[in-house]
């Protein structure tokens, strides 16, 4: 098993509620497109939502978008959605549409799923 199956692994067992599971999850999303040499040809910085929107002056509440990732060379972000199922889940419109609704402001031009649900499978960028 590869460190990062034992991490999720580690997260799912030893998550208190499923809320506390999504937050390891977003944290590590944050810190994978801050150091990972393929997306820091895309994104300049990574931020929790919640940061991000303090820092832009807005309410920081939950609405779907879990971390927002500033774009190198744009004056725009994007609004990235962390999924942590059980790897056998596939990802419903209903899973996601508060992210649609959210993301669909001024402050972004691109949308961001990571899916969580195996190690191998990639974000989709949309």
């Amino acid at each position: 098993m590869s460190s990062l199956r034992e991490l999720l692994s580690h997260y799912r067992a030893n998550a208190p509620t499923e809320r506390e599971k999504g937050n390891y999850f977003e944290r590590l999303a944050v810190a994978f497109i801050k150091n990972d040499p393929g997306m820091a040809q895309q994104f300049e910085d990574c931020w929790l939502f919640s940061e991000w929107a303090v820092m832009q002056g807005l309410d920081g509440r939950d609405t779907g978008i879990d971390a927002v990732a500033k774009i190198r060379g744009e004056d725009s972000f994007c609004a990235i959605q962390c999924k942590f199922y059980g790897e056998s889940h596939r990802i419903q419109k209903s899973d996601i549409d508060s992210f649609f609704t959210a993301s669909g402001k001024r402050h972004f031009s691109l949308r961001l799923i990571h899916p969580g649900l195996a190690c191998s499978r990639a974000a989709l960028l949309l």
